[in-house]
């Protein structure tokens, strides 16, 4: 079973009030571990929507999560989840692919190109933030984490809870404390936390390389919210994952912008893109920091992605639109030069035939 390093947890947050995922309240007070008394306050860039909803707006859709109002488990698709054993079986089959996806839900997606192994925004436990505000899973955790025999690389979007999840991080830092943690700008102080020993701190269009991959930090259109640090003084960001001859990009969360011309101009056509799929209701204040399905394929299209593949849905009871609405609309909005394709939770799937 996958587990927590012995020691002191790390408590994410307390009280309703701290539960802050994007979008929502910010924390009164600040860490002096993560920032400095004079932090750099982080921006989007280009043509983007505005934040419109109030403070007020925000309470309500966190007392919304907390208090178990948004759709839970009945609302997600039939089959959603692999089976346990079925989930472990094609895992390690896979090990050897030359491109291979697993999806664990939310973001977080083990990504196997060129004989490397790199995790996105681990969630791996069956709940995020702590004290009676913590939002529990709608699915397993699938397959179980501890069949994960390499890694070489996580790599961090931003610091929201849903995102940047200490406890995930310390369990794979006790296993593999030796692989490679690229965070955004502005980051590196929280990631000290995790216990990881080689941590890289990534501004936009900068890269690293395990072995023969090479990892680029794209631009996103976001903001970060997080108990203990001002509003936006760690950046956000998305990534983009070269090897084997393929590129894969990683959005982790975003909203729409002109700045995805930009990524293509710069980094190139990308052959397949992790989007996000849920989250994006009520679209009156969470269309400045989440695409909806239409959005999210628009963006993948630009990149010149073959496939758009659906992440940020069907997890986590973070908005009101049902999981069943995520994954019908994310399918409608493919088109024929970008297909839209949901996987299962669990579910992994070769790329390099």
């Amino acid at each position: 079973m996958f587990s927590l390093p012995r020691g002191r947890k790390h408590v994410i947050a307390a009280g309703a009030a701290g539960l802050l995922l994007t979008g929502c309240v910010s924390s009164p007070q600040r860490d002096p571990a993560l920032t400095s008394a004079s932090p750099i306050v982080y921006a989007n860039v280009g043509q983007a929507h505005e934040p419109t909803a109030t403070a007020f707006d925000w309470a309500l859709h966190l007392v919304a999560m907390s208090t178990r109002h948004y759709p839970r488990t009945e609302a997600l698709p039939p089959d959603h989840v692999v089976p346990a054993r079925e989930a472990g079986r094609t895992f390690l089959a896979a090990r050897n692919a030359s491109v291979a996806l697993t999806w664990f839900g939310h973001s977080t997606v083990l990504i196997r190109v060129g004989g490397r192994t790199i995790l996105t925004d681990p969630v791996l436990f069956d709940h995020i933030g702590a004290g009676p505000s913590r939002l529990r899973r709608l699915v397993p955790v699938l397959p179980d984490p501890a069949l994960i025999d390499r890694l070489d690389a996580v790599v961090i979007s931003h610091a929201d809870l849903d995102h940047f999840d200490i406890p995930s991080l310390r369990a794979l830092a006790a296993r593999f404390p030796d692989a490679q943690l690229c965070v955004p700008a502005g980051t590196r102080r929280l990631a000290a936390a995790s216990g990881f020993r080689r941590i890289v701190e990534l501004p936009w269009y900068e890269s690293t390389r395990v072995g023969g991959v090479k990892i680029t930090a794209v631009p996103a259109i976001h903001g970060v919210r997080r108990p203990g640090a001002a509003k936006d003084t760690m950046h956000w960001g998305g990534y983009v994952v070269e090897g084997a001859g393929r590129r894969l990009y990683f959005s982790g969360d975003t909203g729409a912008g002109d700045v995805f011309t930009d990524i293509r101009r710069r980094v190139g056509r990308v052959d397949y893109a992790l989007v996000p799929a849920g989250a994006w209701a009520p679209r009156d204040f969470q269309k400045a920091f989440h695409v909806d399905p239409d959005e999210a394929i628009a963006i993948a299209r630009t990149l010149g992605a073959r496939q758009a593949i659906a992440t940020h849905w069907g997890t986590l009871p973070l908005s009101p639109e049902p999981g069943t609405e995520q994954k019908a609309r994310f399918l409608a909005a493919g088109t024929r030069s970008t297909r839209a394709v949901v996987m299962r939770i669990g579910e992994t799937r070769i790329l390099d035939r």
